[in-house]
């Protein structure tokens, strides 16, 4: 909504808030334990995997060259 209206500092607010406060601060911290063992957390892995491409893919807009990186 926030780059339909051309706010991109909402915008951007809002995709650093799922990174950080979402992604890395819980979902993360959270499937620690289950991403130590390998034989286990195979639904772990994709949401994690599917998770971490929609950031990236959040984040290009406005960092292109980072995201392209990570």
């Amino acid at each position: 909504r926030r780059m339909e209206a051309l706010e991109v500092h909402g915008a951007m607010a809002a995709v650093h808030h799922f990174w950080l406060r979402s992604f890395c601060d819980v979902y993360l911290e959270t499937a620690k334990p289950t991403l130590r063992h390998p034989t286990a957390g195979t639904e772990t892995r994709q949401t994690l995997l599917s998770c971490a491409e929609l950031g990236l893919r959040l984040l290009a807009p406005f960092a292109p060259f980072l995201s392209e990186e990570l």
